[in-house]
């Protein structure tokens, strides 16, 4: 019997190597039409590029590839989310790029982590990377979109070169994360003292709320997070983490090498960046943008909460802003309430567009 057992064990393992690999081509599909054929103008195309001196990935999709390109700040820092992108409705309004930020999914290296893996790069490397693709394309601008961990750095790129974008889409804005970790702090331990979860509770309390040292942040974030999507305050309606692991281990684009060092240039990244992320106060360090801003924001978010990212909102001066709320989103509006994210999109590129005549 134990022969047997093992023996199905073995197989159940190798089907799972076998349909990972399967899963793991390292290739991007045609975006085709309803004939099933490859739209003529589109664009389906990963590219490695060089950027200020490191090689990072690009993957640039639209069907019509002379429509207006969207730079995509992914979250984390270290968390690319172009496995849930990839099809999107952008893909029909933008050439959407989705870039592999330096150290994380297919642009993992180990030898980047190092004394210049700092938020300062970070920024240089996204004006780099817009003016790569201001050339590509020949457009004098382009839209930039970001979430979470790419709201910080989507701001901070904004304020450094203006002239590249024509407006800034934040999603799940971070304005002052340490004031936004001490309230994500509080809510958990409200909340799991109201589920009488008395486990939680004690937990919570032996680490105490923020600020803590530097090294001690990536831990804490690791379970605290959990804690946070079960309760709602990730995604409103469901576990994000199910959805997002799921989502990796299908993407054609990644490699399987891609997918095992997806999870080591998450984890290294946020240990070199959180502390310099939650030590800055946007409210301070950016109160003015010179490009129309636009903040989707989920009114149940506790990661980057809600009354932060809206104070921000009111405080930061820009040429024209809009805030879009959603009721029944927390962390990611953008993949919980599509329908209405659209909508809210399209409202915002008419203001932009308006602003152009």
């Amino acid at each position: 019997m134990l022969k047997k057992i093992g023996g199905i064990v073995f197989f159940l393992l190798i089907m799972a190597v076998g349909f990972l690999i399967w899963t793991s081509p390292g290739k991007t599909k045609p975006i085709r039409g309803t004939n099933g054929q490859p739209l003529p103008r589109s664009i389906a195309k990963l590219e490695a590029v060089t950027i200020n001196g490191t090689t990072q990935w690009l993957l640039m999709r639209g069907a019509d590839s002379t429509k207006p390109v969207l730079l995509f700040l992914h979250g984390g820092p270290g968390l690319p989310e172009a496995s849930l992108l990839v099809g999107h409705e952008l893909e029909e309004k933008f050439v959407v790029v989705n870039w592999d930020q330096r150290g994380a999914g297919k642009s993992y290296d180990g030898t980047v982590f190092d004394s210049t893996f700092r938020v300062s790069t970070f920024v240089n490397d996204a004006v780099a990377v817009s003016q790569w693709l201001t050339k590509r394309f020949r457009q004098p601008r382009i839209y930039l979109m970001a979430h979470s961990w790419g709201t910080f750095l989507g701001i901070l790129t904004v304020q450094k070169q203006p002239e590249l974008f024509s407006a800034y889409f934040s999603i799940s804005q971070i304005a002052n994360q340490l004031e936004a970790e001490q309230i994500s702090y509080n809510w958990v331990l409200a909340e799991a003292r109201r589920r009488g979860e008395r486990r939680q509770v004690n937990r919570l309390l032996r680490q105490g709320p923020p600020p803590y040292p530097a090294d001690a942040w990536l831990d804490y974030l690791m379970w605290q997070r959990e804690l946070v999507a079960a309760y709602g305050g990730g995604m409103y309606r469901a576990n994000f983490y199910p959805l997002f692991i799921r989502s990796i281990l299908l993407f054609n684009e990644y490699t399987v090498l891609d997918k095992i060092y997806y999870g080591f240039g998450a984890m290294k990244s946020v240990r070199y960046l959180w502390p310099a992320v939650v030590a800055t106060d946007l409210y301070k360090t950016a109160p003015a943008l010179k490009v129309p801003y636009y903040l989707f924001q989920g009114i149940h978010d506790y990661q980057t909460p809600y009354v932060t990212a809206r104070r921000y909102f009111d405080q930061v001066r820009s040429p024209r802003k809009r805030l879009f709320s959603f009721s029944n989103s927390a962390h990611s509006p953008i993949f919980e309430e599509p329908e209405h994210f659209h909508r809210c999109l399209d409202s915002a590129l008419a203001d932009v567009q308006s602003m152009n005549r």
